[in-house]
C-alpha cells in the first residue's frame, strides 16, 4: 500500500517541479531586471562608470567651450591688430539667462579671419543670433580704476536664431560699413590671394619655416618680389592641407627637401 501511494504521488512531484520551472523562467522573463543585455545591476555599472581620461595639451586644441544666444548690441567694430595677416572684428551679445526671467548679462564676442570677414558682411544690432565658440577671459578696469575679470568667446560658430511668430531673417538689409574695417578687410582678403599664389609655384618661394630664429620673418618669402607670408593656428583650413600636401610632395622628391629648394637653373643639352 505505501508502494501504491508512492506511484500515485510520483506525478504530483513531477507535475509540480514542471510548473515551478515554468514559473521561474515566466517570471525572468517577465523581470525587468533581466534582458538581453544582462543583469539591470551590470547595465547600471557599465551605464555610471568611471569616464575615461585623456591626455591634455595645449596644441591639441582642447580649450573650454561655450554656446550663447542673444542680441547684437552694437555695430560690429575692427579689432586694431599688429598683425597684418590678421583681421577681427568685435562686438556685444546681450543673453537672457532663462525665458521666464528678465535678467540679462552681456558677453564679449570676437571673430578672426574668416569668421570676421562673414559677421563684418552679414551682422547689424539687434540680429537674434547663436553663437558657440572659445570661452577665454581677461582683465579691464572699472570705473573705480579696480581690475575686474571679464569674458569673452572667439566664435567658431555662427547661425541666425527665428523667434516665435517671425519667419526666416530677412535678406533685404543695407550691410554695415565701419570705419577702418575696409583697409582691414582688403588686408585679409589680399593675404589670401597670396597663398594662392604661393600654391600655384611654390618653387619661386623661400621656406624658412625650420631656420628662422625670430618669430618676425616670414614662413615663406618670394625670391623675387620680397613678399612675405606667415602661418597662423586660425589660417583657414585649405592652407593647413595644402601646405600638408606640398610637404609630403618634397619628402617624395628627396629626403630633407623641402619648398623653394628646387635649383632654378635647369639643364639643357646643346647639339652643335
Amino acid at each position: 500500500m505505501k508502494a501504491f501511494r508512492l506511484v500515485i504521488s510520483s506525478p504530483s512531484l513531477f507535475i509540480n517541479q514542471r510548473l515551478a520551472a515554468s514559473s521561474s523562467y515566466s517570471s525572468s522573463a517577465a523581470n525587468p531586471r533581466f534582458d538581453e543585455g544582462g543583469s539591470a545591476v551590470y547595465q547600471h555599472k557599465l551605464k555610471f562608470q568611471r569616464p575615461t581620461t585623456i591626455q591634455w595639451r595645449e596644441n591639441l586644441g582642447l580649450l573650454n567651450s561655450a554656446t550663447f544666444i542673444g542680441s547684437v548690441i552694437h555695430p560690429l567694430r575692427v579689432i586694431n591688430t599688429t598683425d597684418p595677416c590678421r583681421f577681427g572684428v568685435h562686438t556685444s551679445l546681450t543673453v537672457t539667462n532663462s525665458p521666464p526671467s528678465k535678467t540679462t548679462f552681456r558677453i564679449l564676442l570676437k571673430m578672426w579671419d574668416d569668421m570676421a570677414v562673414l559677421s563684418f558682411k552679414h551682422l547689424k544690432p539687434n540680429d537674434f543670433i547663436y553663437v558657440s565658440g572659445h570661452l577665454c577671459s581677461y582683465t579691464k578696469d572699472d570705473v573705480n580704476g579696480n581690475l575686474r575679470l571679464q569674458h569673452e568667446l572667439v566664435v567658431k560658430e555662427l547661425n541666425y536664431v527665428a523667434q516665435h511668430g517671425q519667419g526666416p531673417r530677412s535678406e533685404n538689409h543695407k550691410e554695415p560699413q565701419f570705419v577702418g574695417g575696409v583697409t582691414g578687410l582688403e588686408k585679409y582678403q589680399q593675404r589670401l590671394h597670396l597663398w594662392q599664389i604661393f600654391f600655384a609655384n611654390p618653387y619661386d618661394w623661400w621656406d624658412n619655416r625650420n631656420t628662422k630664429l625670430n618669430t618676425r620673418k616670414p614662413d615663406f618669402k618670394h625670391k623675387d618680389t620680397g613678399e612675405a607670408l606667415w602661418l597662423s593656428p586660425d589660417d583657414p583650413p585649405w592652407i593647413k592641407t595644402q601646405i600638408h600636401r606640398l610637404d609630403l610632395k618634397m619628402a617624395e622628391q628627396g629626403q630633407g627637401e623641402r619648398v623653394g629648394y628646387r635649383p632654378r637653373i635647369s639643364k639643357w643639352e646643346y647639339d652643335e
